[in-house]
């Protein structure tokens, strides 16, 4: 396992940690992601999880999808985590190399790429349910490097909003939040 699956395993479990805690009332619960309810969060990331998959056992670019959470968000979540996590331990999984989302690169890339995505999905849903997100501050740091140096390039892909500032000394996830447009103080 290298660092990057590393990076990326603790952020699906600190995504987990809230799913799995939403009361079954709170799913349409509007989202800090907009035009997104709590349920919409967890199929998005659902759908990510699903394209990565995809790649890891094909070595085929696939795009995340949308898929359909029904009345059970937690049921699907748990099959994608699942389903995603086997894959991954494919052995040569993470070497697998593609033209992938972005170019040339290997599954392992792609999952230091996506890191950011259930880290800051994890605070959007805690948000949308009321529940309290934690985020690795080793694995926002990490997250950071990646993604800012790629931050003007997702912001034009209407993937991330524009930045909120916070303090220079605040907490690496506090950090983050306001790097992927997040208002932390919220």
């Amino acid at each position: 396992m290298s660092q990057q699956s590393r990076n990326y395993t603790k952020a699906l479990y600190g995504f987990d940690a809230v799913v799995q805690r939403v009361p079954s009332d709170a799913w349409d619960a509007d989202s800090p992601c907009t035009g997104w309810c709590a349920r919409d969060v967890v199929a998005h990331a659902a759908g990510v999880m699903n394209a990565i998959e995809t790649m890891a056992r094909t070595g085929e670019n696939a795009l995340p999808g949308m898929p359909d959470p029904g009345d059970d968000p937690v049921a699907l979540w748990n099959r994608s985590l699942d389903s995603l996590l086997e894959a991954l331990d494919t052995p040569g999984a993470l070497d697998r190399r593609g033209n992938y989302w972005f170019g040339e690169s290997s599954i392992d890339d792609i999952l230091a790429f996506s890191v950011w995505d259930p880290l800051g999905h994890a605070w959007d849903l805690g948000q949308a349910t009321g529940l309290q997100a934690h985020g690795s501050d080793a694995v926002a740091e990490a997250s950071m490097a990646v993604i800012g140096a790629n931050a003007d390039m997702l912001r034009d892909m209407g993937l991330m909003a524009d930045p909120v500032e916070v303090p220079d000394d605040a907490p690496a996830y506090t950090r983050f939040l306001g790097l992927i447009g997040r208002n932390p103080r919220t």
